[in-house]
């Protein structure tokens, strides 16, 4: 009776998470993919509980300034400029498996030691002290990342990889729905904020433990061996070579310079300026969390089927209309807009997230991956670190010349997310011609038999 119970219940959550995918069952690999499935559930749930909205509390704690604040969000992107180097270090690399358990270990307790710093000192140097373990935290996690992307690939079959990733991220969303909620409510109602979010992140120790056990239980194919040695110049030169390549990075760039000129300060806009709850803004996620639910399967298929040149263009055209949410987010409106943009992002993030991903690894050569792929999350990187600066300067001129109007209550939050706003329809607009042949392209193959279904 109880093992019939058991496969009832395995056959029931076998069918709630790949559905009636049958390559997604039958193709070789499956137990490494549940593995994989695992790992991201756990990786999740410590990214939660030690993700930008909390660490803004910390940083918060020792008075740390606005414009460090404002970095926060966007750590883990602006410390990936060292991962120029990445080439090197892959090369020499034996084994994926122990580089990233050994990794995982050292990048994830200098995290946890963070929230430790302001019971120590909270003097002035505090928040510079914070700030440095975490570059250094999240620039390891940067290299880390290309070994589990690589291994990742290696392993997940082009032809389901869209489907898979949906899948995969699908179940890290029940951690979207649980763990902010709960370590929301608690922090709130704390009588001590600091104290709260110390022990949340101390807790997140176990997480790490059980992330790297995941990652043991991982298949790891044999690396190939490269046919020459990366020089220096090369990290540089084989990327740019590589027209289609840097034609895709002109466009992706362009587009995260344009997001975190204004993206980088949501956080602090909704904490420090709306004044919004830690509890209300993870209720605003886990509606975000619960259509995602709906929307990944739906945006596997379409990733998998669909030209990602054209998608990327929908993207950019679905972040448009979440910049423009937020530049309409003022006090009067900041309960209903907070809810509005957490259900245009519902969407807007997995679809770009996994179009992203599926053709950045569609036109790196498989050969040199750890060298283009630290060229891109160098590029990305360093794009990422000045806009948060160029976003301080608008937002600073807009606050000395623009008093507060008609719905404009925060003007210099505002406006600065309608600049983003417009500057996206530009991009848009740019790309505007190729859109119509895509489209058209798109229309003739809808006639032609779909091979993968």
């Amino acid at each position: 009776m109880q093992r019939k119970l058991k496969d009832s219940l395995k056959k029931f959550f076998t069918v709630l998470l790949y559905g009636n995918d049958t390559r997604l069952l039958t193709l070789p690999g499956k137990k490494d993919r549940d593995w994989f499935i695992n790992q991201g559930f756990i990786g999740t749930v410590f990214a939660l509980m030690t993700g930008a909205t909390y660490l803004t509390g910390l940083f918060n704690k020792v008075n740390a300034p606005e414009v460090l604040i404002g970095y926060i969000p966007i750590l883990g992107t602006v410390a990936g400029m060292l991962t120029i180097f990445a080439g090197y270090l892959m090369q020499r690399i034996r084994s994926r498996k122990r580089f990233i358990l050994i990794s995982n270990t050292i990048i994830k307790t200098l995290l946890v030691l963070t929230a430790w710093v302001p019971l120590v000192y909270s003097g002035p140097l505090a928040s510079y002290t914070m700030i440095a373990m975490s570059l250094i935290a999240y620039a390891l996690n940067n290299f880390m990342a290309i070994a589990i992307n690589s291994w990742f690939v290696d392993l997940i079959d082009v032809k389901i990889r869209g489907r898979y990733m949906s899948v995969r991220n699908k179940i890290s969303l029940i951690a979207h729905f649980l763990i902010p909620i709960i370590i929301s409510s608690f922090i709130d109602s704390s009588k001590d904020q600091y104290i709260a979010i110390l022990i949340v992140f101390s807790l997140s120790w176990i997480m790490m433990w059980l992330e790297s056990f995941s990652f043991y239980k991982i298949h790891e194919p044999e690396v190939k061996k490269v046919r020459n040695k990366i020089k220096f110049k090369d990290v540089f030169l084989v990327p740019i070579k590589n027209k289609e390549f840097m034609g895709f990075m002109t466009f992706v760039s362009t587009f995260y310079f344009i997001w975190y000129i204004a993206m980088s300060y949501n956080i602090l806009y909704q904490l420090n300026y709306l004044g919004l709850s830690y509890t209300f803004l993870s209720l605003a996620a886990i509606l975000n969390v619960l259509l995602q639910f709906i929307w990944y399967p739906f945006i596997g298929k379409v990733v998998d089927k669909y030209n990602t040149d054209l998608l990327l263009i929908f993207c950019f055209i679905a972040y448009f209309v979440d910049s423009l949410m937020w530049g309409f987010t003022g006090m009067t409106t900041r309960y209903i807009m907070t809810i509005i943009v957490n259900i245009t992002a519902s969407i807007t993030g997995p679809f770009f997230s996994i179009t992203l991903f599926t053709k950045k690894y569609a036109i790196i050569p498989q050969e040199d991956r750890s060298l283009y792929d630290g060229f891109y999350t160098a590029t990305i990187a360093t794009i990422i670190a000045i806009a948060p600066m160029v976003g301080g300067l608008l937002k600073g001129f807009i606050e000395n010349n623009v008093n507060a109007f008609f719905v404009f209550e925060v003007p210099q939050f505002q406006l600065l997310f309608l600049t983003t706003n417009f500057l996206l329809l530009i991009l848009v607009l740019t790309k505007s011609k190729k859109m119509v042949k895509l489209i058209r392209e798109e229309k003739q193959k809808s006639f032609e038999p779909d091979i993968l279904e």
